[in-house]
């Protein structure tokens, strides 16, 4: 007789006291009894389907239902090869990665809203739950105003933007020397800054930046360290792009600190200024439901990490980018709750000791 074990695209996970079954790759989830978790522990590994009854009087009967609905697999079925196949694949990502992906995967028949649907029911969800806002801010901070609106380019190495997308390298070697707080601030505007500000009359404050965000949700926040910036002193700054400019957080990280939280990579802590992304998955949230959402946050973070790393090009800076860092050290310098405002990634600014050898 042939095998059976549990399918290993599965999760469980309890839900207000039920053990939930998510079959990721099919976009189902089942509620499972206590005896079917029995049943499920028994064929954690590869046994005859009959020895089910060795488990419990009912067990067999459980086995055979959740054979059918896909569960358990039979050894060399169809159902296993295709799940072997996807686990070669995937498997040195891991099963938090394969879940993440694939649960956030859209089936042939995913309906979609008309734009007329959309506005329609975000303008009534905003009147029984508002978005969150658009922006972070910090009131009771110190605030060092930037300049708004479009910097001025004249002196820039590279304006023509083939010149920039072409001459843009990952640098990871930099002078001492410091950049103004001019430079600091243009990069800020450019990759973060609000370009126009709408007042929805539903919805309430909606930013357009120079960076695509998925419903114009802007989940993405900037925060400075800075290091080496003219009339700036070292510490740690959130950018309010409402506000137009920094507000000092006074904080400050030993230099041990800072490189123990870059994860020990010395071009992250020494350069002029470290931008740090975070995200407010609420904001996308509260208006995308399903899980692919997940990944316009981090389709928003390549946006809005490029747009600074072509500005700081531009301006004849050098910079790289880096998802490689230690989340919880970060966490503690930024004092952000992981859980409602996660680290995505930071950017290192600086003037590059050799722009030619920076590759």
């Amino acid at each position: 007789m042939a095998r059976v074990r549990v399918a290993a695209c599965g999760v469980l996970f309890w839900d207000e006291g039920t053990l939930v079954w998510d079959d990721y790759l099919h976009q189902r989830q089942l509620a499972l009894t206590e005896n079917s978790e029995a049943v499920l522990r028994w064929f954690a590994q590869w046994r005859e389907l009959d020895t089910a009854e060795q488990s419990g009087p009912r067990h067999r009967a459980i086995a055979d239902r959740l054979l059918q609905t896909g569960v358990l697999i039979q050894e060399n079925s169809a159902e296993h090869v295709a799940e072997h196949r996807l686990l070669t694949e995937w498997r040195a990502w891991g099963p938090a990665t394969r879940y993440h992906h694939f649960a956030g995967r859209t089936v042939a028949d995913t309906r979609y809203l008309e734009v007329w649907e959309d506005e329609a029911h975000f303008a009534e969800k905003a009147k029984q739950e508002p978005p969150p806002p658009a922006a972070k801010s910090y009131p009771g901070q110190p605030l060092i105003l930037l300049p708004k609106g479009r910097p001025d380019d004249a002196g820039w190495p590279r304006r023509d933007l083939l010149d920039v997308l072409y001459a843009r390298r990952s640098t990871r070697q930099f002078t001492d020397d410091p950049v103004s707080l001019a430079a600091l601030g243009a990069v800020v505007q450019v990759g973060g800054g609000a370009v126009e500000e709408m007042d929805h009359p539903d919805i309430g404050k909606v930013l357009f930046k120079t960076s695509p965000s998925a419903g114009a949700r802007t989940p993405l926040e900037l925060y400075v360290y800075a290091n080496r910036v003219q009339g700036l002193a070292p510490g740690l700054y959130h950018f309010a792009p409402l506000s137009g400019g920094l507000e000092n957080l006074c904080r400050t990280a030993s230099a041990q600190e800072l490189l123990d939280a870059v994860g020990g990579q010395r071009w992250l802590a020494d350069c002029a200024f470290l931008l740090i992304y975070t995200a407010v998955p609420a904001r996308t949230r509260w208006r995308y439901q399903s899980r692919r959402a997940y990944r316009d946050i981090l389709i928003e973070l390549g946006h809005a990490s490029q747009t600074v790393l072509l500005t700081a090009t531009a301006m004849g800076l050098g910079a790289v980018t880096a998802t490689a860092v230690r989340d919880e050290l970060l966490e503690r310098l930024l004092g952000c709750d992981p859980v409602t405002e996660p680290i995505l990634a930071v950017t290192a600014v600086a003037v590059p000791r050799d722009p030619a050898a920076n590759r």
